[in-house]
């Protein structure tokens, strides 16, 4: 029997709200990606663009309250790894080295899943090194129908 796989064309946008230090930027985005459903999760792959750099995104949603973003370009690497109320140890790979990086999903909403890959997902998360605030996040992705 064939593993269950479709795959079709979406508009997503995305907003990021990054504050560090006291200081806040936001970061909004409309692209074209792609939808793949499989018997284990919704995938979304598209190619973010900023600032001259193509950097190709990967969202994993195994569960309403698993996701997995995947980042990376030439110059990084980056997973990060939401589940409400814990914490996860990753590396921001660079191209001056290794940082060793903890994410803490502080608030997640979900309505995209996959008997509905459409709609919206909230995460709001902190990354840390060695127990120190880098900065607080809050991502808003919207899939179009």
């Amino acid at each position: 029997m064939q593993p269950m796989r479709k795959t079709w064309s979406t508009t997503i946008s995305l907003s990021t709200k990054i504050t560090q230090d006291d200081q806040v930027e936001t970061f909004d985005f409309e692209e074209t990606g792609k939808l793949t459903l499989t018997t284990n999760a919704l995938y979304l792959r598209y190619t973010e663009h900023q600032q001259g750099v193509a950097t190709p995104v990967t969202f994993k949603i195994a569960h309403s309250d698993d996701i997995l973003l995947h980042r990376h370009n030439d110059f990084t690497d980056v997973q990060l790894h939401f589940i409400p109320g814990q914490e996860f140890q990753s590396n921001y790979v660079t191209s001056q080295g290794n940082i060793p990086i903890a994410v803490r999903t502080d608030q997640l909403s979900n309505e995209i899943t996959s008997d509905h890959p459409y709609g919206e997902l909230v995460v709001a998360y902190t990354l840390l090194n060695n127990h120190a605030v880098i900065g607080q996040y809050q991502l808003t992705l919207n899939i179009q129908s």
